[in-house]
């Protein structure tokens, strides 16, 4: 018969862990709640039998949106209008740093102003 021993330490750690995960869940539901109803390039472009980096290509050339610190954003004239919205996601790098990644979403507004942009 096999009998695990587990010291206290490593129960102490292991709460501190779990502890750290539904904080982190709780934090990322709250950064996404904005997005939750949103709709990624990728999920847009399908409906004009497109794949999302054509998508975000055709819309870099028209200047809808740019990549800044390696992510995309809507141009000034684009922003503030409640057309896009950021969806979060979280890794951590080999070092145990957590970075934090944006994704643009559009948001049913903005799918709309996509469609009228397209079909021009």
């Amino acid at each position: 018969m096999n009998t695990m021993i587990i010291s206290i330490s490593e129960l102490t750690s292991n709460h501190v862990v779990k502890e750290a995960d539904l904080m982190i869940a709780e934090e990322l539901k709250q950064l996404n709640s904005y997005s939750k109803f949103c709709y990624t390039a990728t999920e847009i472009a399908k409906t004009y039998g497109m794949k999302g980096n054509d998508l975000i290509s055709f819309l870099k050339d028209r200047r809808i949106i740019k990549k800044v610190n390696g992510n995309y954003m809507p141009t000034g004239q684009y922003q503030n209008q409640g057309l896009t919205a950021y969806r979060y996601s979280m890794k951590y790098t080999q070092q145990g740093q957590r970075k934090i990644k944006m994704t643009l979403v559009w948001t049913e507004k903005g799918r709309e102003f996509l469609k009228e942009i397209i079909k021009h």
